[in-house]
């Protein structure tokens, strides 16, 4: 009796320490931040000089604050185009995915992950974790700081888009840090389209006026988040974001 007393005292501290757990994940509160990025070609994140000189400088900000700045992981996605003959002797264009190893926030891994320019390769996506999705996992929190990018082109490039790219920024509560002077100087400098930004919970699904999110932080994208449809279907100078966000920057 007295060990399946001992086991059934082991078994309620685990699932009130995985549901406490569960809870802090979810829970967790964020300065969460959206930037609508331009079409133009050459201004473009995922392009090495304008990562460089307008981006990175102003997300190094951000992600020291955690203070461990080195536990940082990334992760890209990016694909070369090849070209290909089917078996009717056919060419086609083929996009095949560029494995690009472990990411680090560091020189050698943006290298890597991005471009010289828009044309050679198509990149997709991008995202960073401060601390790294393991350390995360194992205290159980989610990132003090997190970060991701995404192309609103498709891979023709035939999409007709308002925005040229999507930032999601989440810089948590509890790091007691004012965020919104370097997220509105890095929307000065590119000269976003739209920043807003408003407090959100990491993990909880949200509707308010007109603006749903189904799913957590780490998968927010464009598709759907504005009265249910693609926000690109919309002229974008017309979208409604206040009461529910604070602008932070909008391009004239």
């Amino acid at each position: 009796m007295k060990l399946i007393k001992q086991f059934k005292d082991k078994f309620v501290n685990f699932y009130d320490n995985l549901t406490n757990a569960d809870s802090s994940w979810e829970n967790r509160q964020y300065d969460f931040c959206l930037i609508f990025g331009q079409t133009t070609e050459n201004k473009l994140p995922w392009i090495t000089a304008n990562w460089k000189s307008d981006f990175e400088p102003y997300f190094d900000l951000l992600i020291k604050q955690n203070g461990i700045f080195k536990e940082v992981g990334c992760r890209a996605t990016k694909y070369k185009l090849e070209k290909r003959i089917s078996k009717k002797e056919k060419e086609f264009i083929y996009h095949s995915e560029i494995k690009l190893g472990k990411l680090k926030w560091d020189e050698k891994s943006h290298e890597k992950w991005t471009m010289s320019n828009n044309t050679d390769n198509y990149f997709l996506d991008f995202e960073s974790w401060s601390p790294s999705w393991t350390i995360c996992e194992k205290r159980q929190s989610p990132p003090d700081v997190y970060i991701s990018i995404s192309n609103e082109t498709d891979f023709e490039n035939n999409r007709d888009i308002k925005f040229g790219y999507f930032i999601v920024v989440a810089i948590a509560k509890s790091l007691k840090f004012d965020s919104k002077p370097i997220l509105k100087e890095l929307s000065e400098r590119i000269n976003s389209k739209a920043t807003i930004l408003k407090t959100r919970k990491w993990g909880k699904p949200e509707k308010d006026e007109n603006w749903t999110f189904v799913n957590g932080i780490q998968d927010t994208f464009s598709n759907g988040i504005y009265k249910g449809r693609n926000l690109h279907l919309f002229n974008f100078e017309e979208l409604e974001f206040e009461p529910t966000w604070e602008v932070m920057h909008r391009a004239n």
